[in-house]
């Protein structure tokens, strides 16, 4: 089953909910591309509130051809020389007119993508077609040459009213019973973000039914929370198709995020052929996100992300009917509490260095014996000695006791 995001995708200017404006200043930018000012477009606003989706419904509109460009695509210097150069500077074919899309811009970085952002800028400058940004938040000062060469579109935070008449409207559609109070709760907890509005309703409307009761089973909707629902349709969906794009938006860090997976297989695919097959991709999918980290070659990301959904998803031979409530890993709270244990010695050991005129390294081997020596004794003279001489504070002389 489709997702509703994709079913009901506007197909023209008239069918975005809520930015009449922001899509106008876009037609106009693109139709009269030849005498505007500037090469590009940026639209920035919240996650969910039309930016993409109206990109694609001028084009279906304006009968112009789109080829889109993840930021993923431009994390290096070449690819950008390489990649933007023909896309900008070939017509399409048969000539139809061609949009360049540069889908979620702010998430080139400052440091690692050095170099990307001159490269685009110089790109952008000697295109022949419209091309079009998109961005959550473009204010950092790195992006200031980069807002200053385009036009600039807000997409403002939808308001609920436009949420809940684009629900019902959906609800209408797809035959759906639903409770007038039940939309407007759900239209106020999404905060503006309709896309996420829809897959709440999908999720909630499975049997053609959507009551205040399910929409209090949701909590208010947060980025970092968003991972759950992603869960849900990649372990739940019969279709690759479908499971593909969810994680594009979740806005969770990607090493948590195989934590994630990691927790939660065990509990949706319960024989051990199924869970082998998902812990293969995710295994893979591992593999290539070592080799970003130690190599940067962002281009893996893309099969980092297709792995973690559509090939986890295609791993079972069918979906778990019974209910998974997924929760996050206790391995992170472990990690953090390690850390804090390693770093607690690493002070005293610090201390000890300093007093004893050893390395660091040496002072870190004796304090299991200063442990041993603060258990034996608690109020001794020695022990009360060693306090003073290496300036123990209440925290580390409970550390040793422990």
């Amino acid at each position: 089953m489709a997702l509703f995001t994709s079913i009901y995708a506007p197909q023209n200017s008239s069918q975005v909910f809520g930015q009449d404006l922001a899509v106008s200043q876009l037609k106009d930018f693109i139709t009269n591309y030849k005498s505007q000012k500037f090469r590009a477009a940026l639209l920035y606003g919240p996650i969910g509130v039309g930016k993409t989706s109206s990109v694609y419904a001028l084009a279906k509109e304006l009968k112009y051809d789109i080829l889109e460009i993840n930021s993923s695509d431009l994390r290096n210097e070449e690819n950008i020389k390489s990649f933007l150069s023909a896309a900008l500077g070939q017509q399409s074919l048969f000539f139809t007119p061609k949009i360049v899309l540069i889908d979620e811009i702010d998430n080139i970085s400052g440091t690692k993508d050095r170099g990307c952002l001159p490269t685009l800028l110089k790109a952008i400058e000697k295109s022949i077609f419209p091309v079009v940004l998109t961005a959550n938040d473009p204010f950092d000062s790195k992006f200031k040459s980069l807002r200053n060469a385009c036009l600039n579109i807000e997409f403002h935070k939808l308001q609920y009213k436009s949420v809940a008449h684009a629900l019902q409207w959906v609800c209408e559609q797809e035959g759906i019973k639903f409770e007038e109070k039940a939309v407007n709760t759900l239209a106020r907890q999404v905060d503006g973000d309709l896309r996420g509005a829809l897959i709440d309703l999908q999720i909630c409307s499975g049997d053609k039914n959507f009551t205040i009761e399910k929409v209090n089973t949701l909590s208010d909707r947060k980025r970092t929370e968003s991972i759950t629902n992603a869960l849900m349709i990649i372990f739940k969906s019969s279709s690759v198709e479908v499971a593909l794009p969810v994680l594009d938006d979740v806005d969770v860090d990607m090493d948590e995020l195989f934590f994630w997976m990691d927790e939660n297989l065990p509990k949706e695919y319960l024989t051990a052929q199924v869970l082998a097959r998902a812990y293969e991709h995710l295994a893979r999918a591992d593999v290539f996100y070592g080799r970003i980290k130690r190599q940067q070659h962002w281009r893996f990301l893309v099969y980092v992300s297709n792995l973690l959904s559509a090939g986890i998803s295609s791993a079972k031979d069918e979906k778990n009917p019974e209910f998974v409530k997924y929760t996050p890993t206790m391995r992170i709270l472990r990690m953090w509490q390690a850390k804090m244990k390693n770093a607690k010695k690493k002070e005293i050991a610090a201390k000890l260095a300093a007093v004893t005129h050893t390395s660091e390294k040496v002072a870190r081997e004796q304090v299991p014996y200063f442990q041993a020596m603060f258990r034996k004794a608690v109020s001794g003279e020695m022990v009360t000695e060693l306090i003073k001489e290496l300036d123990l504070n209440d925290e580390e002389v409970d550390w040793l006791r422990k």
